[in-house]
């Protein structure tokens, strides 16, 4: 177990539980609710199966939420998954999971976020949009977005790299205003004059429909995805046995609320196929029911979402480098912490030019969808973890209710997930298994490094 972290050889326990409660709310409410919605209606297509899909949601980010509050307890280190797995399925699996998430899956979480941030922003300021050229560089067109987009990345890496407290501030700073623009949002569009009920009918069940909703499913795993973030905080969290847990359990229900309520707004402004033909289904529904002017505002709030879920999944991916840099599975420089922040400063500093290389080449999109299915096939077993632990160490300072139907019905609903996610879009799960199988081969190489004498 990792203790306090004192000078710059030491992760610093400064988070508090309502900092963890923000975390977890930060890292989910980004631009899936605002920007996945709106594919998430064109393929589910029917608003009685969009309501099943979040519902369905909801029900499997709860039970994550619950397993993984447990596992936060028993190892309150940094890490999260990748020490799980480690102990419990063997080294090659935390690797396999720190090395998609370190070398893919954030990088083209930063890229993807940084790049909406700029999107949004050009909606106000197009000289400063995706489409405001800058200028050509190996023969690369570059956008004033684009730099846009890299420029605040590495501004809220430098502010990061000043202590997790300074960027636990930050986040939660930035999650009190999104919460409260969602609520607002859910508030008055339930309640507004021109909100209509729609049609619960189911329509009947066939092969290409029930592949569809499966698809679907894609964009609200994204939409929801984040709250494992926080497992890999562990060393920094003051009191881990109950902060963590509780920071689960409380960020993961409210998101989970604030989720179905705004769908409810955008079910009740328009017709499914309308939502669904729109590039932004959550716009197209503020101005059917408020005009043009909420619209605006609703893109402000959507900056502001984006820019704190931005923040936030900046803080994980260095500290789970670290942690496996600690057990020599990394290059040295990922294990060292910044002399007078105790961060992991050239984690943070490589994780920023690894996202400006993938907002410059314009393919991060299709990295994170190629291993969105996988990471959801570690995070699955990240929760079969559990039943390892508990039968190897039936105590723990705080256990998972309804064990052992909460952990197996989320670790079942994740597969079930990634073999809809994989039958939806199978050139990407082929890609994220072929990134995969890099990664075993550079696991092997490094093992074989190790165990040769000098």
């Amino acid at each position: 177990m990792i203790e306090e972290r004192r000078g710059a050889t030491q992760l610093v326990r400064a988070l508090g539980l309502w900092d963890c409660v923000l975390y977890v709310a930060g890292s989910m409410i980004g631009s899936g609710i605002f920007l996945s919605a709106g594919n998430v209606i064109r393929k589910a297509a029917f608003p009685s199966w969009i309501v099943v899909v979040w519902v369905i949601g909801a029900v499997h980010a709860a039970a994550a939420g619950l397993t993984y509050a447990e596992l936060g307890a028993r190892r309150p280190e940094a890490g999260g998954p990748y020490v799980y797995l480690s102990e419990t399925f063997g080294p090659i699996w935390g690797f396999l999971y720190m090395w998609a998430l370190v070398f893919v899956v954030m990088p083209g979480t930063v890229a993807a976020l940084s790049t909406a941030f700029a999107e949004f922003l050009g909606s106000f300021f197009p000289a400063l949009g995706t489409a405001a050229p800058a200028f050509t560089a190996l023969g690369l067109p570059v956008s004033q977005g684009q730099l846009v987009a890299i420029a605040t990345a590495f501004a809220l890496t430098a502010w990061n790299v000043l202590g997790i407290k300074e960027g636990g501030r930050l986040n939660g700073v930035l999650t009190v205003v999104k919460i409260g623009s969602v609520i607002a949002l859910v508030a008055f569009g339930l309640t507004a004059a021109k909100a209509v009920r729609p049609s619960l009918a189911f329509p009947p069940m066939s092969a290409p429909l029930a592949i569809s909703v499966g698809g679907a499913l894609a964009g609200v795993l994204w939409a929801y995805d984040g709250w494992i973030n926080l497992s890999a905080l562990g060393a920094e969290v003051k009191n881990p046995k109950r902060d963590i847990p509780g920071g689960l359990i409380l960020g993961v229900g409210a998101v989970a609320l604030l989720y179905l309520g705004a769908n409810a707004v955008y079910l009740g402004a328009a017709p499914a196929a309308t939502l669904g033909a729109s590039p932004r289904a959550a716009e197209t529904a503020v101005k059917v029911l408020f005009g043009d002017g909420a619209a605006r505002w609703l893109s402000i709030a959507v900056i502001v979402s984006v820019l704190g879920s931005l923040a936030a999944n900046i803080i994980p991916a260095p500290r789970i480098a670290w942690a496996a840099a600690k057990d020599g599975r990394l290059p040295a420089p990922f294990a060292s912490l910044h002399p007078k922040y105790a961060t992991p400063a050239f984690g943070l500093a490589f994780q920023a030019v690894f996202a400006a290389a993938l907002t410059l080449s314009g393919k991060f999109d299709e990295l994170v969808a190629t291993v969105s299915f996988a990471a959801t096939f570690f995070y699955a077993l990240g929760g079969a973890a559990l039943f390892v632990y508990r039968r190897r160490q039936p105590d723990a300072p705080w256990k998972t209710p309804g064990y052992p139907w909460i952990p197996a019905f989320y670790v079942a609903t994740s597969l079930v997930f990634t073999v809809a996610i994989a039958l939806d879009a199978p050139k990407d799960a082929l890609r994220g298994l072929l990134i995969l199988a890099a990664g075993v081969a550079v696991y092997a190489w490094e093992k074989q490094r190790a165990d040769r004498p000098d």
